[in-house]
């Protein structure tokens, strides 16, 4: 797994800003998972930290693997986020009340998707509970069709957006319980929970 942000953190702030496809409805995907969680809360990929502007919490803690957007983060918020990311979270088991992510799931290679969630289970409190705001699709050929009609397939194939479908199948195995909402044409926001015995 391999990501390379550095360069992109200097620009990254007006680029979510744009509203193009990845983006609709930015600020709103923010807004969302963040009125979910409470607690101390986890969030994974976290950037430079734009949804501290709408998350009331107890603690956060971000986690980051780019240095350059770490930088950034510290820039904006006078704290650092921790080195990490999702396959490698530097947190002892059920540190958090909620992990998050946004906009950053996507860059988990689809065989890796399993190791990322039960990572991010690990951190969590049994109690606890997941919120992942990202693109995804409903299924496999509905990424095909949308990708093709808005003229955007090399742009989701280039990347691992996950399917609803898929992510279903892999809460069951997991003995996860999990909901789904749309926002928009391509941006999902997934609930994941612990079944709890």
């Amino acid at each position: 797994m391999e990501w390379d942000f550095d360069s992109w953190a200097e620009t990254y702030d007006d680029d979510v800003g744009r509203e193009d496809w990845i983006h609709a409805d930015y600020e709103e995907v923010l807004k969302l998972v963040a009125e979910r969680v409470g607690g101390t809360v986890v969030d994974i990929g976290c950037g430079t930290g734009n949804i501290l502007c709408f998350l009331k919490c107890e603690r956060y803690i971000g986690v980051e693997l780019s240095r350059g957007m770490r930088a950034k983060f510290r820039e904006k918020h006078g704290f650092e986020p921790l080195d990490g990311h999702f396959l490698k979270v530097p947190l002892p088991e059920g540190a958090a009340d909620a992990v998050i992510s946004t906009y950053a799931f996507h860059h988990v290679p689809d065989e890796e998707k399993g190791v990322a969630l039960r990572e991010m289970l690990r951190v969590l409190k049994p109690e606890g509970k997941i919120v992942i705001g990202d693109v995804m699709f409903e299924s496999e050929g509905e990424k095909l069709k949308i990708g093709k009609e808005d003229g955007i397939l090399d742009e989701v194939l280039d990347e691992y957006f996950a399917t609803v479908n898929e992510l279903k199948e892999l809460c069951e195995r997991l003995d996860l319980q999990c909901s789904f909402g749309r926002v928009n044409r391509y941006v999902w926001i997934a609930e994941i929970f612990p079944v709890l015995l």
